[in-house]
């Protein structure tokens, strides 16, 4: 039985009076949400309006739900299951606290017993946000295991998210029966192929028995019956004749696993049912990192980031993926799953969950799981020294447990990261600080078949490109790739403006204008000033390289068509970099809410950018590609780029004869006679003398299969265009 509260919310400047007014609290949500009906601006998207919010975070808030006792049978016992509270709160039950925690990814469920009236009344207090200094900025986040982009980031207006954000409600459980928390891991070994279980958890019984079984497709492959006392452990092995895959290579197969709780009568008592994916993941040396650094005094070797599945070396493509929402309490199964539909529609393997953000709902690990798509799990520390206070490293280690246990059981969760840019000087910290130590320990301890690193980037990988055009290097984003080589690409952004339609909705119409000025409502929705100059419209740019506009649908359409053309740029160069470089993820893939310009491929409103397009067409299993130095040439120029073919797939493949056209002129025949699995082909270098008559400048790649052909734009310079804008940012 479960049974759904009805709450109502309220707020108070002293955790220890009762608030004055209450209001209707939807559950799960965000008390700025609830309150949102009593403020003179419910329009809160709009211009600068999302500051009225500021205040909430200082005061404590108070949840009240008043029920009548539930008929409960005798063998059975009743719990308050709580799913997830932002973030520090206490529990009281007719006027007693019967709980406290600091956190909002731990789960629990609470024995209610014989604390129940006829009627009760239950009451969550939710202390104000915990602050290391009193300055507004993110360093405010150093001593909470919270998300750090709630108190401002570059994309991310400060908007510290308070409230009951996941589902909480009365729940019946069988008193003899498996008590609340079965905990369940697995490491897989490889020769031969066989899983070490292990399973814990308690029942309601002194003694009795339970029977482990595991079914395919109905069919039972495995049972084990352990005699069980109150705790119990129980450990076997288990050979998988089918291991889960990353959809790009196989089948993400699950078992079906089952728990039987049997008494002395072997009659059952209770059982409990999950799915279970087996694979084994691997983080390996990069091809040619032990190379590096080639001369004495030897030190570390760039350390390893390309991930093996089951044995196989993989490219990952993907992207960072930050929660949709501002509140994740308004975040649904629905909204989860259009955007991990589109994810997998541009070839995306992986997804990495930044260490800015919450650690996502069940619904979003549960898609990933049955559709084969990977993810980077980081525990929730970004840009920020997390220094060694006791408290704080208490808190994190409940919670970190917490994520571990639940992300574990998931066979998508192939890598954990200690958090976001930790070991830059903006954060301060090494791998030396406790809370990396803490971190990897945990790991290792309740997860360790799966590979950790302590942060992104480390050695050899990068943050970063941001922008197409680098000011202080006067290079486009096609020359600082054709000359970068990193072990993975794990950031990466190309800005453009947001569609008309999301503008329309966020920024008043008198300002909707060309050229755009920087006002409130644009600095607030991240068009001027979120980060180096005046990102992320960047209309300087846009105009540098689209050429002159006078509207906004003209200003929109040439900024995301540049963004675009920067996105596909970067995925190919660095999938051209293979095997050396083994990732490309770009930042970010949607918004929690709507901006004015960003580094996002997909908008708020769900607005699909041209980059999504782009994208997908880069990120094919196979494809043939082409390496240019520049994205602006001249009338005269020699014209040059490099041929790749990649065949990122299980097998073999022939492509045959791919022609390279340049303007509607063939150039240059390859032949590839074979392709070997996970490979790419290194072709010639194709060049051409751009004429006069050259009124544009296209590529054409030509193969015997149209859907590994590939088509290229680039810009093509007359003499009388302007051949040195100075870019003021």
């Amino acid at each position: 039985m479960q049974q759904k509260l009805g709450w109502e919310v309220g707020f108070a400047k002293n955790g220890n009076e009762l608030p004055t007014d209450w209001h209707m609290a939807s559950v799960p949500g965000a008390v700025q949400e609830d309150l949102l009906p009593t403020l003179e601006r419910q329009d809160w998207y709009f211009s600068d309006h999302v500051r009225q919010f500021e205040w909430m975070e200082d005061v404590y808030w108070y949840y009240r739900a008043t029920f009548r006792k539930p008929q409960v049978a005798l063998d059975e016992s009743l719990y308050l299951f709580i799913g997830g509270i932002d973030y520090s709160y206490r529990i009281q039950l007719n006027g007693r606290e019967v709980f406290n925690h600091e956190g909002m990814f731990s789960r629990f469920e609470i024995e209610l017993g014989d604390e129940l009236k006829e009627t009760n009344e239950l009451l969550i207090i939710i202390d104000p946000v915990p602050k290391s200094m009193e300055t507004p900025s993110r360093d405010q986040a150093s001593k909470s295991v919270k998300p750090a982009v709630s108190y401002g980031w570059d994309w991310h207006p400060r908007l510290v998210s308070l409230g009951i954000w996941e589902d909480i409600c009365l729940k019946t459980n069988k008193s003899k029966g498996f008590k609340p928390g079965i905990h369940y891991r697995y490491q897989l070994e490889d020769d031969p192929c066989e899983a070490d279980i292990r399973i814990e958890g308690s029942v309601g019984i002194e003694e009795g028995s339970v029977v482990f079984s595991i079914s395919e497709g109905g069919d039972q492959v495995f049972r084990e019956t352990f005699n069980v006392s109150k705790d119990w452990v129980i450990q076997t092995k288990f050979s998988p004749g089918k291991l889960w895959w990353p959809y790009e290579l196989g089948e993400p197969f699950r078992y079906d696993c089952k728990l039987e709780l049997r008494g002395a009568d072997n009659a059952v008592i209770d059982q409990y049912e999950w799915k279970w994916g087996f694979r084994k993941a691997k983080l390996i040396m990069n091809e040619g990192a032990w190379d590096e650094p080639s001369r004495f005094p030897k030190s570390r070797s760039y350390p390893p980031i390309t991930l093996e599945i089951n044995g196989q070396r993989l490219f990952a493509k993907g992207t960072n993926w930050v929660n949709p929402e501002i509140f994740p309490g308004k975040i649904t199964d629905q909204r989860y799953e259009a955007l991990l539909i589109l994810a997998k529609e541009m070839h995306f393997n992986i997804l990495r969950v930044w260490g800015g953000g919450i650690v996502n709902k069940d619904y979003f690990h549960e898609w990933c799981d049955a559709h084969g798509m990977l993810t980077w799990q980081e525990f929730p520390l970004a840009c920020v020294n997390y220094e060694d206070d006791p408290g704080y490293l208490k808190t994190l280690e409940v919670e970190a447990t917490s994520i571990i246990r639940r992300l574990r059981n998931y066979a998508s969760t192939v890598l954990w990261c200690g958090g976001n840019e930790l070991f830059n000087n903006w954060s301060g910290m090494t791998d030396q600080s406790a809370a990396l130590r803490l971190l990897n320990a945990l790991c290792l301890e309740h997860d360790p078949g799966v590979p950790f690193i302590p942060t992104s980037p480390v050695a050899g990988m990068g943050h970063g490109h941001y922008l197409f055009w680098d000011s202080e290097t006067n290079e486009d984003v096609f020359q600082l790739m054709y000359r970068s080589q990193n072990t993975a690409y794990t950031e990466f952004g190309m800005p453009s403006p947001s569609s008309v339609a999301t503008l329309q909705k966020i920024i008043p119409a008198k300002e909707l204008k060309v050229p755009v000025e920087n006002t409130a409502s644009w600095r607030a929705h991240h068009a001027f000033e979120a980060w180096i100059g005046n990102t992320w419209l960047c209309e300087p740019i846009i105009r540098k390289f689209m050429g002159d506009m006078d509207t906004l649908d003209a200003l929109v359409q040439k900024g995301q068509e540049l963004q675009a053309i920067g996105y596909r740029a970067v995925y190919e160069m660095a999938r051209q970099q293979w095997p050396y470089c083994s990732m490309a993820l770009n930042w970010c893939y949607g918004e929690p809410w709507p901006a004015a310009a960003n580094n996002s491929i997909v908008e708020y409103f769900g607005f699909r950018k041209p980059a999504t397009e782009a994208i997908k067409m880069a990120c094919r299993p196979q494809m043939v590609s082409a390496r240019f130095p520049k994205y602006e040439w001249n009338v005269g120029e020699l014209f040059y780029f490099d041929l790749f073919f990649f065949n990122h797939h299980t097998k073999a493949l022939t492509p045959g004869d791919i022609e390279a056209w340049v303007n509607g002129h063939h150039v240059i025949t390859w032949h590839i006679a074979k392709t070997e699995a996970y490979q790419n082909a290194v072709g010639p270098q194709v060049k051409y003398r751009l004429k006069p008559g050259d009124d544009a400048l296209k590529v054409d790649l030509v193969t015997a299969d149209e859907v590994w052909n590939s088509t290229y734009t680039l810009k093509l310079k007359k003499q009388e265009d302007d051949q040195g804008q100075v870019l003021n940012m």
